[in-house]
């Protein structure tokens, strides 16, 4: 199988990647190993605000269905449960569905596989009703299921709170908000204030020490302050934060370089999204955690490349583009993520000061700025 270019990813970074390749005629592949696009959107009925101007409020789940609905009058060849496993010696890309595996030859590659969700081991993490915070959405908004009764949320950041807001509308009692730290994570202040509406404590200074039962969870034993406290619970969600996935990056032979303020461990990369291995483009979340507005302009800025490279547009039109969507992605970061805004910046200084290269005097500027503030 021969394609221009190979995504993949099919969340939003994908799915908006492909829309902006696609509509420019590049022979476009999107593969992403669940059933349906949208990845996890479609467990999430949260508003969606601050986007791009080509994008109105919608829920996560809306957000998804009008992503996927706009490249169904594109020429898109799409790979549902399909998933990438390996490189061959060749270059092409191994996929393998359930019953087969077969190569891919593609000019270029678009890596946008999102974020995963760290975990937080202690004494009965295994036990049946413990499980991530995004798992509980899927559970609720997805499948229809009440994930418990009586929960604790650990982690207090904005997804933390979000999650324990939808569970608090779906009738479970939320106990309280478990943070480790001194002060609260969560930089939205209206999820501070429903959690304050819905009277749903947060526990700082505090972590699980076991959670116990039998064949199930139903006790809880939470150190709060050097004390121990016990609690009759049958759900823990543990939203201890995401991290980049980075296994493609790494089956393609991508450098990595570890930045904390965007979630552990990423592939090195320049200005125009462009890794250690001149094929290979990363976009989303994998790039760094960053906002949905984040996502989707770094997904549209991948996409920008391979056209360059494709000779799709002539290169004065790409760069004023580019120009344009470093600017937006700039003042959403700037104003939602200013660390992961740094982070980022800082990080692609140092690969083009390592390759001996030039950042465009645009993003110079934004460099200059920012860490002279």
């Amino acid at each position: 199988m021969n394609t221009d270019l190979l995504i993949v990813g099919g969340g939003p970074a994908g799915l908006n990647a492909a829309y902006k390749a696609c509509s420019n005629g590049i022979q476009t592949t999107i593969v992403d190993e669940c059933l349906t696009l949208g990845g996890q959107l479609n467990s999430q009925t949260q508003l969606y605000q601050n986007l791009p101007q080509d994008f109105s409020t919608q829920r996560g789940f809306e957000f998804a269905h009008s992503l996927v609905h706009r490249l169904k009058k594109l020429d898109l060849t799409i790979l549902t449960d399909h998933k990438m496993i390996g490189a061959y010696q060749d270059g092409n890309i191994g996929v393998a569905t359930e019953n087969k595996t077969f190569p891919i030859y593609a000019k270029k590659i678009i890596i946008s596989t999102g974020a995963a969700e760290e975990l937080e081991i202690f004494s009965g993490w295994t036990l049946p009703g413990v499980m991530t915070a995004g798992a509980a959405q899927i559970l609720m908004n997805e499948e229809r299921v009440l994930p418990g009764k009586e929960a604790f949320i650990l982690g207090s950041n904005d997804f933390a709170l979000s999650v324990a807001c939808q569970l608090k509308d779906c009738g479970i009692n939320v106990k309280g908000i478990i943070e480790k730290g001194p002060e609260i994570i969560c930089q939205s202040n209206k999820l501070v204030e429903r959690l304050r509406i819905y009277d749903i404590p947060i526990l700082l200074n505090s972590f699980i020490e076991q959670a116990q039962g039998n064949d199930e969870v139903e006790e809880v034993c939470i150190n709060i302050d050097g004390r121990e406290y016990f609690y009759n619970v049958d759900l823990i969600c543990i939203a201890k934060g995401m991290t980049p996935i980075i296994d493609p990056f790494e089956i393609m032979n991508c450098e990595l370089t570890y930045q904390e303020k965007l979630g552990g461990w990423i592939p090195k990369y320049d200005y125009t999204l462009q890794t250690t291995n001149p094929s290979v483009y990363i976009a989303g979340n994998a790039a760094g955690m960053t906002s949905m507005a984040g996502v989707l302009l770094t997904g549209e800025m991948a996409a920008l490349s391979v056209m360059e490279v494709l000779n799709i547009v002539d290169s004065q039109e790409i760069e004023r583009q580019r120009k344009y969507l470093w600017e937006n992605l700039c003042l959403f970061e700037s104003k939602e993520n200013r660390d992961a805004l740094d982070a980022r910046l800082n990080l692609i200084q140092a690969f083009h000061h390592e390759m001996g290269n030039q950042m465009p005097t645009y993003l110079e500027g934004v460099y200059r700025g920012l860490t002279h503030e």
